[in-house]
């Protein structure tokens, strides 16, 4: 994740501003729960994800696909703001695994 930071605020200073991919609700991100909710629950409330992975190997919780939503805006001289959830899903679709990182400096 630093490496991602770093060249956003690149892009940023020899542009002005920059953004990496789209926003998306964070509203919902604490009521994730594992084994219960699924995909069709994490698209409704977060939207199509910008990265899915699958397969996943060697999880330790045996989870088989990861579902990623980036969204990153920086400006010159000014401010940051990045988040990121992953959310991973088990062979019957449903969360296994999940994160969610938010930095504004």
């Amino acid at each position: 994740m630093p490496r991602f930071g770093l060249v956003l605020a690149l892009v940023a200073a020899l542009f002005g501003c920059a953004t990496v991919g789209k926003k998306f609700d964070t509203t919902h991100v604490n009521d994730i729960q594992k084994g219960s909710h699924d995909k069709q629950q994490m698209t409704a409330w977060f939207g199509e994800p910008n990265q899915v992975t699958k397969p996943l190997s060697n999880h330790p919780q045996g989870c088989v696909e990861r579902w990623q939503w980036t969204y990153a805006h920086a400006v010159a001289g000014g401010s940051t703001t990045s988040e990121v959830l992953i959310v991973d899903f088990d062979a019957a679709g449903k969360v296994c695994d999940n994160a969610f990182s938010q930095l504004k400096q």
